[in-house]
């Protein structure tokens, strides 16, 4: 096997791996994110160690939390993350592993991964969509990844706030969200911050707080409506740590075909096809990092189910 590396670098953890797509080709593991000094260390000592001399890595793929500047391949100013503020990621990895280095965001690299080897696979347009800490999406379009000026932030868009999503004690004023940037967008409203600040704010107040579940599905499905009504996408996979909660799709799914009127959008009759789990569950973003190093030095990947690359990083999820 001639390896690809991928990393995918979140706000907290990076989850590694090297492999070329086989099912039996496949090493993993999780280390935490620190300062980028000592991440960047740790995650190519590992990378090294786990060639084990019998081959060589020929590419990374770097699926990188943001706002980045893709063409740069340096993390944004604007990052919370303060430590790696105009840090060049890209760079580093190439001075560190000596090889070429892909950099895009973490979910157009699991949007790739989806529509690979996931719950896309056969789609020419597809949207991965995480609802976690943050809210992202991915956009496959006519096959290949979309960007803008920079890379798309959807979770930052705006739609009206449910009724009951006010201030505790004052219904007529509603809450400001939780995004430090824009308050109350799609992120300052439906991620898993937002939802813990709403439910802080109201065990404050000592009252009673609106129905979280009601608001996560309406604001959730508001989301994918518009993003239906912009990209008319063969899949949406809907992922992130928000929907492990199994009750909230079945709610969305229930919701979105009012919110689009199968009259004028009749994929929303078959709502179960078109907004669906995903196939990769937390291998995703590894696994499109994977993608783009191939992307870099292709002809050696193999196009595979992969099916074990999933439990190994569980396995490795759980020690860290």
């Amino acid at each position: 096997m001639t390896p690809y590396a991928g990393i995918e670098l979140g706000g907290t953890k990076c989850v590694l791996a090297i492999g070329d797509g086989s099912e039996d080709g496949w090493v993993a593991t999780v280390i935490a994110t620190t300062d980028p000094g000592r991440t960047i260390k740790a995650a190519t000592e590992w990378f090294r160690g786990a060639q084990g001399g019998s081959s060589t890595m020929v590419s990374l793929g770097v699926a990188c939390f943001g706002p980045l500047e893709p063409v740069s391949g340096v993390i944004a100013r604007a990052t919370p993350k303060t430590a790696w503020a105009s840090w060049p990621v890209r760079e580093s990895f190439e001075k560190a592993l000596g090889v070429p280095v892909k950099l895009d965001t973490d979910v157009n690299a699991a949007a790739l991964a989806e529509w690979s080897w996931g719950a896309a696979q056969g789609c020419s347009d597809m949207l991965y969509v995480t609802v976690g800490t943050g809210i992202g999406v991915g956009a496959i379009a006519n096959g290949l990844l979309v960007h803008g000026r920079s890379h798309p932030e959807m979770g930052h868009m705006r739609f009206p706030q449910h009724s009951s999503d006010c201030v505790p004690g004052a219904p007529e004023q509603m809450w400001g969200g939780n995004c430090p940037f824009h308050g109350n967008c799609w992120e300052g409203l439906a991620s898993g911050p937002a939802k813990e600040k709403r439910a802080e704010l109201w065990a404050l107040a000592g009252l009673e707080p609106p129905d979280e579940a009601l608001l996560e599905s309406e604001y959730v499905s508001l989301g994918l409506a518009n993003l239906i009504s912009s990209y008319r996408p063969q899949r949406v996979v809907l992922g992130g740590g928000v929907l492990h909660d199994p009750a909230l799709l079945p709610r969305i799914r229930q919701r979105m075909p009012e919110l689009l009127n199968t009259a004028y959008f009749p994929e929303a009759r078959h709502i179960e096809d078109l907004v669906v789990a995903p196939a990769l569950g937390d291998g995703a973003g590894v696994a499109g990092a994977i993608l783009l190093a191939a992307q870099l030095r292709p002809g050696r990947l193999k196009y595979r189910p992969i099916t074990r690359l999933n439990p190994q990083i569980q396995t490795a999820l759980a020690q860290i």
